[in-house]
């Protein structure tokens, strides 16, 4: 018989009760020690701050807002390095990110924007629709880019 892990705790909700747990704690903690907890899957600083965990806390909760209630993941970036916070709409089946819609926000301490997975494209594109993929920045701009999608 096949032995299924259960990723669920990969899933937006119980994510956000473990980075709201760890705010309410106060402080920074060393990456190693909680990237498991928060589904954060790689990182460029040693430790993660009350300031990151607000910015996690804030794309979560945006994210269950708009229904991306499945997997969510984080890759903790630093200036100049590869980024990003994602929300599924599925759950995980294996530990990975699933296929189908996500929504992404960049997490740089150097600039902000949003992007949307829709039937495997990505919005706002170039090769999509003329817009930067770096030109949604707000958070009405996200919700107005879903709602024409």
């Amino acid at each position: 018989m096949e032995n299924k892990k259960d990723y669920s705790s990969k899933n937006a909700e119980p994510v956000l009760r473990e980075i709201e747990k760890l705010i309410n704690y106060g402080g920074t903690y060393i990456m190693r020690s909680v990237y498991d907890q928060l589904s954060i899957f790689d990182w460029w600083t040693d430790r993660l701050s009350q300031s990151k965990l607000n910015q996690m806390r804030a794309f979560v909760r945006e994210a269950i807002k708009l229904g991306y209630t499945g997997y969510v993941c984080f890759k903790v970036g630093a200036s100049g390095c590869a980024n990003g916070m994602w929300a599924h709409k599925k759950p995980s089946t294996d530990g990975y990110s699933p296929d189908g819609d996500c929504l992404y926000r960049s997490f740089s301490p150097d600039y902000t924007y949003y992007q949307v997975n829709k039937d495997n494209k990505w919005f706002p594109d170039m090769d999509t629709n003329g817009q930067r993929y770096d030109s949604c920045k707000r958070i009405k701009d996200l919700e107005n880019l879903i709602q024409t999608l």
